[in-house]
């Protein structure tokens, strides 16, 4: 993946205590020392099963579709592997690698790091007495999930039996607030109201005004998205647009 102005863009992984996302909320925020090689996406379509008796079969009849799911591996690393291009590429790959003196009597390796991840991902939230929420964002990929499951895999350890390499496999199932949910399945009113997906350049204002013909509703919006900072829409981010006679003038 080629990236603007030959920079490196850092995975980040946020959680949140609600499916809202709202950035003021936010709870904590992993930024991914080195970047995934690849990602994957999964989707799957489920279909009723029951057949006629004395039948060998029947045409397949729709059920419901799955909620797609998102695998990525990340690698942590505290060998050093990276040391001999710091000389090179000290400013790109000090964002990615902390380039750290190793001492084996003391180095405990990756450990908090490994802790860090299996906090933010799997702990109870005391308010919400539920996993949290968590938002994965690198470059334009934006996903908003709940995880399903985590391997780690040790592979390095150092002389004090610490892991000093681990691989980290992410699988989780994407979510999306109730009330978008609603209104992406209210069949029977497509004109009343309306979601949209911000793409690059897109504003609040000028998406409000191909909506409701107006952009003066664009607060109003912002507010039924929980948009704490309107100016800066991510493409790929899915916006609610409430029917005009429920919208404040």
């Amino acid at each position: 993946m080629i990236f603007p102005e030959g920079e490196f863009v850092k995975m980040v992984i946020e959680t949140y205590p609600d499916d809202k996302f709202n950035e003021g909320d936010k709870l904590e925020a992993i930024d991914v020392l080195i970047n995934p090689e690849s990602f994957k996406e999964s989707y799957s379509i489920s279909y009723k099963e029951d057949q006629p008796a004395n039948s060998s079969g029947t045409a397949q009849k729709f059920n419901h579709i799955k909620p797609g799911e998102f695998t990525l591996k990340l690698l942590l690393d505290s060998t050093g592997i990276f040391k001999e291009y710091k000389e090179n590429y000290v400013e790109q790959l000090t964002s990615l690698v902390p380039f750290l003196d190793v001492d084996e009597t003391t180095d405990i390796g990756i450990s908090e790091d490994v802790e860090k991840f299996k906090k933010a991902l799997f702990e109870m939230n005391g308010k919400t007495h539920d996993t949290n929420f968590i938002k994965i964002t690198y470059a334009k990929l934006v996903v908003q999930c709940k995880i399903k499951k985590v391997d780690i895999n040790y592979k390095l350890f150092n002389p004090q039996g610490y892991p000093i390499r681990a691989e980290i496999s992410i699988t989780c199932i994407n979510t999306i607030n109730e009330v978008l949910r609603k209104i992406k399945e209210e069949k029977e009113s497509p004109d009343l109201t309306h979601i949209r997906t911000v793409k690059e350049g897109d504003t609040l204002p000028f998406m409000t005004y191909n909506i409701y013909g107006d952009a003066k509703y664009y607060l109003e919006v912002a507010r039924v998205n929980n948009l704490l900072n309107f100016r800066n829409l991510v493409p790929g981010q899915e916006i609610f647009f409430p029917p005009l006679d429920k919208t404040k003038n």
